[in-house]
């Protein structure tokens, strides 16, 4: 507790360490949003180096200004470089090798879907990639199989609508392959540690309980959630429990605390504790895919027991700080991992927000009630901008439907850890895991309970600027401001003016040249137009694609559909046309064997979902030959000659200046003549 006259003296306690992992998380995360001209980003970066430098010229304090600038630069570096790398050469008709680490298999279009690692490509080692084999059956590639083919290695792109694939970027999966079983050559292979950890598990899980709660019990020891049932993970879901099913922090810290209750009772001295327990968690995220979340646990869980060890106070902040620092040097793409972000969200919003959360409700509720409701209060504010952003659901009583599960879960977690070695160790003794699996069966049914009520609430994506708002406003309630509770409350309710003015008056930030937005997945594409004037064009909509480049562009209607026969209701307002020309609103369109050309803002489009057959190949070459277009996507076409205008398609070809995969998606920006592609 800081003295009064401490508390009065306005004085923010910038510490160095966390300011260096702010500005460098911010530095990535900002990178590419920046390099791309998004003017939210700009403005959030402006706004905080103005009050920076502000606030360092009324303080003559510059050290904070270095640390901030100097790891925000590096941040930018480090994303550029670090994305550089992950697109290295790509490769054709190419002698491939790789070893097989992952297996998926598709019964409806028999093929398999694997990751391989340590691919080498005419010599070169290039890291791991997605192979897609066709012809296959089920069991035809085992974990630790080697491959050897030749095909074509191409990049695989890290931004799917808007999203970071940070599942590709955690196994270091930068290419796409593909070819027939007839063309491999196979060889058994063995596993190694963590695969046969894993495989050790799931045999004695899957032998010892029902299937349903093996795959629970699986996925919160190793965080492989394959083996879930759908309901149960819906279930999960829509309670606000999810994060039990993934292994995180939460993970960790119960397994620190049942070490630390073992090194007790056995009463080992401080060094031996150490040792044991950073050895312990190592192997654990080791087989546990060492994911961000478990890294910082590890890393936080580490510098605990060592402060213990050399008699030093533990400091949460700093040592977030640098679980932080670590891993962003080693993976800096992580900083774009909503996993990443989440986890640190919420461990950072309990130091700053507990004590003061815990201090109010402490006045009129027993304090160690206070002290649960302030962290469970905390965490939610820390994962408020994530969960809109990303998941845009949540449910009201998630913050009591934690309150009851996570502290059961702890010890279900615990006794599952010590029963599952003891099974591996003695197998008859197996049966002792049904305790486990009815533990699971009351989580399960009190997820259920609180996933059927209907305190449920659709968000709005956070743009960053209100993000910041939001954590600006968390901090001025913490003691790391020293001010008196006046002014603290007046910074507060400021912030919270600033974001109401700023919600309802929301300046569009974005480049007001027109704009061809287009969005694939597996089944569909969707070419979404916008006009200088903002308004906005779906050409052959599809509603899920839809929704998501809207939630990604802050936005909530369209203007006008194309490329369907008639309205079905879930349009976002837009006016369904079926002509086949004319002009709707600033656009001017025409419609012939299923070819659209779209005019707008001194722009010409072609888009076609044609299939490749002779007739429509045709069609679009007579298009293609009569008239001059800006921008031409044409499905499963193959030019004859070279196209001047800006040509993409769903084959990959000499003229392509961008392939599309599934589920890819890129920005077409038209501004005041100047053209430019926006990844």
């Amino acid at each position: 507790m800081f003295r009064a006259e401490q508390k009065q003296k306005f004085k923010i306690n910038f510490r160095p360490l966390a300011v260096a992992f702010l500005s460098l998380l911010l530095g990535i995360i900002c990178a590419r949003r920046l390099y791309a001209g998004d003017g939210v980003y700009i403005a959030l970066v402006v706004i905080l180096f103005a009050s920076l430098i502000v606030y360092c010229c009324i303080k003559i304090k510059w050290l904070a200004l270095v640390i901030i600038a100097s790891a925000f630069a590096l941040g930018n570096g480090l994303y550029f470089l670090s994305y550089w790398l992950f697109t290295g050469k790509e490769y054709y008709d190419a002698s491939i090798s790789g070893r097989v680490c992952a297996v998926e298999y598709d019964a409806d279009s028999s093929r398999s879907t694997l990751i391989l690692e340590d691919v080498v490509a005419n010599g070169d080692s290039v890291g791991n990639a997605n192979l897609t084999i066709y012809a296959t059956q089920e069991g035809d590639f085992q974990l630790g199989d080697i491959l050897v083919y030749n095909g074509d290695l191409t990049h695989r792109n890290l931004f799917t609508l808007g999203s970071f694939k940070s599942g590709d970027y955690r196994d270091g999966v930068a290419y796409n392959s593909s070819v027939s079983k007839q063309d491999v050559a196979l060889t058994s292979g063995g596993l190694k540690f963590d695969e046969k950890a894993r495989e050790k598990i799931a045999q004695v899980l899957y032998s010892n309980m029902d299937e349903k709660y093996a795959g629970i019990a699986y996925a919160v020891l190793v965080g492989e959630k394959g083996g879930i049932d759908e309901d149960v993970y819906n279930a999960f879901a829509s309670s606000g429990i999810i994060h039990i099913l993934t292994v995180s922090g939460l993970h960790v810290a119960f397994l620190t605390t049942l070490i630390a209750w073992v090194m007790k009772k056995c009463k080992v001295n401080r060094f031996v504790n150490f040792v044991l327990t950073f050895v312990i968690l190592l192997v654990y995220a080791y087989i546990c895919g060492f994911a961000p979340s478990v890294i910082r646990a590890m890393i936080m869980g580490l510098m605990l027991v060592s402060a213990s060890l050399f008699g030093r106070r533990y400091d949460g902040a700093n040592a977030l700080s640098v679980a932080g620092i670590l891993t962003l040097l080693i993976a800096p793409l992580s900083a774009l991992d909503v996993g990443f972000l989440m986890s640190y969200g919420c461990v950072a919003a309990i130091f700053v927000l507990q004590k003061p959360i815990a201090n109010v409700l402490g006045k009129v509720i027993p304090k160690r009630v206070a002290d649960l409701l302030a962290i469970s209060l905390a965490t939610q504010v820390g994962i408020l901008p994530f969960l809109a952003s990303f998941f845009s659901e949540l449910n009201l009583l998630s913050f009591f439907a934690n309150l009851i599960v996570v502290p059961f879960f702890g010890v279900v977690f615990m006794l599952l850890i010590v029963l599952v070695i003891a099974v591996l160790i003695i197998p008859s003794l197996g049966g002792v895991l049904m305790l486990c699996q009815w533990g699971f069966v009351a989580i399960e049914a009190v997820a259920n309970f609180f996933a059927s009520t209907s305190f449920k609430i659709y968000l709005t994506p956070l743009d960053p600027l209100i993000s910041a708002m939001i954590f600006l406003a968390a901090f001025a309630c913490s003691y790391f401001l020293f001010a008196s509770n006046f002014a603290k409350w007046f910074i507060v309710a400021a912030i919270c003016l600033v974001m109401a003015c700023y919600s309802m008056l929301r300046v569009n930030f974005s480049p007001t040249g027109t704009n061809a937005s287009l969005i694939t997945s597996g089944y569909s594409n969707t070419l979404v137009l916008q006009s200088k004037s903002g308004q906005i064009l779906c050409l052959n909509y599809d509603d899920y694609l839809v929704k998501y480049y809207l939630s990604q562009q802050n936005l909530d209607h369209v203007d006008y559909v194309l490329g369907i026969e008639s309205g079905n209701g879930s349009e976002f307002g837009g006016q369904v046309v079926v002509d086949e020309n004319g002009f709707v609103g600033d656009f001017k369109f025409s419609v012939e064997d299923d070819i659209y050309i779209i005019e707008f803002d001194d722009v010409k489009i072609l888009f076609t979902n044609l299939s490749n057959s002779r007739y429509n190949v045709l069609a679009i070459e007579q298009k293609l030959n009569s008239q001059n277009f800006d921008f031409v996507f044409a499905k499963n076409y193959q030019p004859t000659q070279q196209i001047n205008g800006f040509f993409a398609s769903s084959s990959a070809s000499d003229y392509c200046d961008y392939a599309i995969d599934d589920l890819g998606s890129f920005s077409y920006s038209f501004n005041s003549g100047d053209v430019r592609r926006i990844d």
